[in-house]
């Protein structure tokens, strides 16, 4: 069996969110289209096709993959079928206890769209977003066990926003992710201006070679993790985008290998295990430039 060589796979259930984040790419996917929803039966499909494939990490995302009716299914059908780590890409808002009580069960991990600690900002970059609501789901989830981390997208240079949430994620033991924003005039800059913060408190550094920096950072009884995306779109570095080998498949079983590139190879599950295997395979052999 040839393997399909993407590393990772993020899978988009939805092109829908009800956050309305003006930084938002939708994952590269297309905006103002029609809201379209993955299919639980193709999605399980999929699963059975990639379960003896060498991943490291799928990744449910979307829009917001709580709007998907049966994302717990999907999460539980990965955990069960799939060996490799599970993430969730979302903005908590919508989940329940009773979602929670289920997912505690599996080994999924939360990356939480956390873009402000101010509740004033929180509301502004979000659109409807209850930052305190937000809070209070964490630690619920904290308390089941679950994993969880806070994403941030740097809009601005905005430091101290960003230093805030540093604190924060600190304090409450979070590992925070920091992604500046693509596209952004000078987001290939603020590293300079945030490294200072992160090496103030940090016991270790390590560069993952992904394009991510990693900062164990510590204060008193307190320590997380900071990973810097130093994202390779800024060098247009595909040696690197390749070595981290992220492939995403859309709502529609479109595949996309980046997000600053169309979705143009249709997977077709009717034909059977080994062709889909060789469509990935294919557009791997493709994604040798940015």
């Amino acid at each position: 069996m040839k393997s399909i060589k993407w590393n990772k796979l993020r899978i988009l259930v939805t092109n829908k969110c009800n956050y309305q984040c003006p930084f938002c790419h939708n994952e590269g996917q297309e905006k103002g289209v029609k809201f379209s929803m993955m299919s639980f039966d193709s999605f399980k499909m999929l699963i059975d096709f990639l379960n003896d494939q060498q991943i490291s990490e799928i990744n449910f995302s979307g829009g917001e993959p709580f709007l998907h009716k049966e994302i717990v299914k999907m999460i539980c059908y990965a955990d069960q079928h799939m060996k490799c780590d599970i993430s969730c890409a979302t903005n908590l808002s919508l989940i329940t206890d009773e979602q929670i009580d289920i997912l505690k069960g599996t080994r999924v991990k939360f990356n939480i769209q956390f873009p402000f600690i101010s509740e004033k900002e929180f509301s502004k970059s979000t659109g409807i977003g209850n930052l305190y609501n937000i809070i209070d789901k964490i630690k619920i989830i904290k308390k089941s066990g679950i994993n969880i981390g806070l994403n941030t997208v740097i809009q601005s240079p905005d430091y101290l926003s960003i230093e805030n949430i540093i604190r924060f994620a600190l304090e409450n033991d979070l590992p925070l992710k920091l992604l500046p924003q693509i596209g952004l005039k000078g987001s290939d800059q603020f590293l300079y201006n945030i490294r200072p913060m992160l090496e103030k408190n940090a016991v270790s550094f390590i560069d993952k070679g992904t394009g991510a920096l990693k900062w164990i950072i510590q204060s008193g009884d307190h320590q997380t993790s900071v990973l810097y995306i130093d994202s390779p779109c800024f060098r247009q570095d595909i040696k690197t985008c390749r070595n981290y080998g992220e492939i995403r498949v859309l709502p529609d079983f479109k595949l996309q290998s980046c997000i600053l590139k169309e979705a143009n190879v249709q997977l077709n599950l009717d034909e059977g295990k080994d062709y889909v295997i060789n469509q990935f395979k294919g557009l791997w052999n493709d994604f040798n430039q940015c």
